[in-house]
This record gives structure tokens, sequence and C-alpha cells, in this order.
């Protein structure tokens, strides 16, 4: 449940020079990297207190990150550039022009290709198990004539959700990248995807600033939709337990809506101690904390379950 009070227990984690555009897990420890504007990734730790530590500075804007156990951290900067970071020495492994415009978002399949979405219409698959941790280009598939915006893969990891800058949605087998739907999803530009961790529902939202569900056990069929933001919606996520969902956009704010009925909870903007600017980017943790990222060049720690975490302002980045 929801704690209650004014918002206890939040944390703000400043540092970065520039707007946060990308989070991550950390996979294992319990924290997060967070990356932006500034070119720098910075990890925070539970061990760290409050303290980030830069661990890679790449020189572009950096738009997403994937890092899974025993791998490296995958990077995608706003010229297409696909970075491999190897963490135990903080040294970049490898750059491949992997698209003609930005990264926007990337996700491990389940026989462990990495997939990416590009800014040229374009999904680029890699595969992850070359000589010493290097990947390679398996196949790149033209979706749109606009960006490829957001990824998601579903709980079974058998579909593979595209949201594109032309407003539809593409649904592809996880295996062969064999198109299975394809979905209207918003008139203007569809941004980010999520999958309900128990419920056969993917989520969509879009520049229209509305949220869409569609029912993925009856051919992705239209389930509900309703206005959410008054703004353009850069990112959807379920809490773990599929409890909440989380909303992030334009308009400055994250919100907490059910994730059964998709009642509004909680409203998360400056007035709640939150973020005066576009909130860009979210993350679950595994404790069930929320983290928000945004353009006023911060990250910002939501408790929304019974363990609020210790309110403070983190230090800059060592």
């Amino acid at each position: 449940m929801l704690p209650t009070g004014p918002y206890p227990g939040t944390t703000r984690f400043a540092g970065h020079k520039g707007a946060v555009y990308a989070l991550c897990a950390d996979g294992g420890s319990g924290g997060f990297f967070s990356a932006g504007g500034d070119g720098l990734v910075v990890h925070w730790a539970p061990e760290n207190g409050s303290t980030g530590v830069a661990l890679a500075k790449v020189g572009r804007a950096i738009f997403a990150m994937h890092h899974a156990p025993r791998l490296p951290l995958f990077i995608g900067d706003e010229d297409g550039g696909l970075h491999v970071v190897d963490l135990g020495s903080r040294s970049e492994m490898q750059l491949e022009q992997a698209h003609r415009k930005g990264i926007f978002g990337l996700v491990q399949l389940a026989d462990g290709r990495l997939a990416a979405a590009g800014g040229d219409g374009v999904l680029s698959v890699w595969t992850t198990q070359g000589p010493g941790g290097r990947i390679s280009l398996q196949r790149k598939i033209p979706l749109s004539e606009d960006k490829v915006r957001g990824l998601a893969l579903s709980p079974d990891s058998r579909v593979l959700a595209a949201a594109c800058g032309d407003g539809r949605i593409h649904l592809l087998d996880s295996a062969s990248l064999n198109e299975l739907f394809t979905l209207e999803g918003h008139a203007t530009g569809a941004n980010c995807l999520a999958w309900h961790p128990h419920k056969p529902v993917l989520v969509s939202g879009g520049k229209d600033g509305h949220l869409r569900l569609w029912r993925s056990d009856r051919g992705f069929a239209p389930l509900l939709a309703f206005p959410a933001h008054k703004d353009t919606l850069y990112a959807v996520a379920f809490s773990p337990d599929g409890s909440l969902l989380a909303s992030a956009s334009r308009d400055k704010s994250a919100k907490l809506w059910d994730a059964n009925s998709f009642a509004p909870l909680r409203r998360m903007d400056r007035r709640a101690g939150g973020h005066g600017y576009s909130v860009n980017a979210l993350l679950w943790t595994e404790q069930g904390t929320l983290l928000t990222a945004s353009d006023d060049k911060s990250v910002i720690a939501w408790p929304t379950g019974s363990s609020p975490l210790r309110t403070g302002i983190a230090a800059a980045p060592q």
C-alpha cells in the first residue's frame, strides 16, 4: 500500500550536468545506473550511501542502456552509436555505428541477443556471445518511416513489442522476428510500452498523452484508452508485483495507477517534491521503489511500499 504523510522518504540523486534520459538496474546489487545529456554513466549503489560513482563517459548524449548479470553495460547514444562497456575496468570494449540516428531502446531477448530501437525506423538485433564479449550484427529490420521509440519483451519472452513514431505498435515473434500483429496505437506517435507481469495486457503511451491497453490473449484487441497526462508520455512501467503502473510525461509529472482498475493513485510533480521539468524515464527496484529521471538533471526515488528510503539529497558523482 502507498505510504501515508507528505511523501515520506523520497531521495533526490543529483550530479548530472545534463538531462537524465536513461535508467537501468545494475543487475544484482540493488543499485542502478543513470545516464543522459552529459554522456556520463553514473552508478548509484546501496553500499555507497548517497554518493554516485561515474563509470563511463561516451562523449554523446545517452538515450538508452541495458545491463544484465555477467554481461557488459550496453549504451545507445544520440547518434546511433552502440557502446559496450566493461564495468570491471570501466573501459569501452567496443563501439558500433548501429543506426543512422539515436538509439531509443535496448532489450535483451531470451536467447541472449540484444535488440536496439533506432531513430532511423530500424530495429537492429545483435549477438552478445562473441570472442572477448564482442557483439556482432545479426540483422536489421525496417519497421517505420519514423523513429522506433520503445521496446518491451513479453513476460514469457515470446513477443517483442515496438512503439513507433508513426503511431503504430509492431508485435514480433522474438525468436524469428516475424511480424505477428500491427496495431494502430497512437495517431500522433507511440513512444513507450509495458507488459503486465501477470495478466495478458500490453500498455502503450504516446504523444497524445493517452494510455492504451491491449488484450494480448485476444489478438491484441483494444481494451481501454484514457487521457493520462496533459502532454507526451515518455515511459510506462509496472511494479515488480504487478499492483501498480507508473507513467512519466513531458508535462513534468509522473503518476501511479492501480494496475487492476487503472484508477489514478498518486501524482508526483513539483508540488509533491518531484521534478520541475519533463520526466523522461522510469525504473522500479526489486524492493518496490520507483525511480524517475528528468530534464532537471536529477533522479528521484519514490518509495511506494512499507519501507521508504531515508530522506536526503544525494551527492554529485565522484
